[in-house]
């Protein structure tokens, strides 16, 4: 048998070899949590943007509470003060109203006072109807609320029915409250610390998902950390069968 000899191509020789798309390798370090929860650009994006639409929110909720704030310290720093007395204490709840089935259990106290003003200058609605009564402007005051019994329970020490107290009065309306109360009392501390966490939780996932896209973006735009998808099959493509 005649052997055939190859002889090497000539440089002028051109052999066509078709050319493929390498799928991008990823980098050794990029693993973890992360890379499987932000694994490419598109996925990183959309949570950017949701996260930027919760901390829209809890920017609007602090607001709200900020007013809450400022309502309740300009109140205690610029009301005038009367001498008073609290006339009934009760213990109040949210339980069994409608619209409380998912929510825990609420408790605050209403106090109805009364207080030495002059009449002409009651903004309340209730004047007592006795000329000598030493204090003739009644209103209501209640705490803020909180979930324990306990706490309330004990709030509730702090006021004995009949006992004096100073009472701070709205010059241009019906609301008063009771003076020289804690500030445990007065300010609402479980939006303040809901707010504070929220802004914080997610400020803290804006950061770690900026930082992940930014480095995403000094790689190729179609790499992902999951890998490489293979490519569907079109109709017209031939499958070959080998049978033995």
């Amino acid at each position: 048998m005649a052997l055939t000899h190859c002889r090497p191509a000539s440089p002028d020789y051109n052999q066509d070899v078709p050319a493929y798309d390498s799928p991008a390798v990823p980098p050794v370090n990029d693993i973890g949590m992360l890379a499987q929860l932000l694994p490419d650009r598109g996925k990183t994006k959309f949570l950017r943007g949701a996260a930027i639409l919760f901390l829209a929110f809890g920017g609007l909720g602090s607001l709200s509470v900020l007013w809450d704030v400022f309502t309740e310290l300009h109140a205690r720093q610029s009301w005038p003060v009367a001498d008073g007395f609290i006339s009934s204490c009760q213990i109040k709840s949210n339980r069994g109203r409608p619209g409380n089935t998912t929510r825990g259990t609420q408790y605050w106290i209403k106090y109805e006072v009364g207080f030495a003003v002059p009449v002409g200058e009651c903004m309340t609605g209730t004047i007592s109807s006795d000329v000598r009564d030493p204090f003739p402007c009644w209103g209501t005051v209640s705490t803020r609320t909180t979930g324990s019994w306990t706490t309330v329970s004990a709030w509730a020490l702090r006021h004995p029915l009949n006992s004096s107290v100073r009472i701070l009065h709205d010059p241009q309306g019906p609301n008063v409250k009771i003076a020289d109360e804690s500030p445990w009392l007065v300010y609402p501390w479980n939006s303040i610390v809901t707010i504070f966490v929220w802004v914080a939780l997610f400020s803290t996932l804006l950061n770690v998902i900026q930082r992940r896209l930014r480095f995403l973006e000094t790689l190729p735009e179609d790499y992902s950390a999951a890998g490489p998808q293979s490519p569907k099959p079109a109709r017209d493509d031939l499958i070959d069968l080998k049978l033995s």
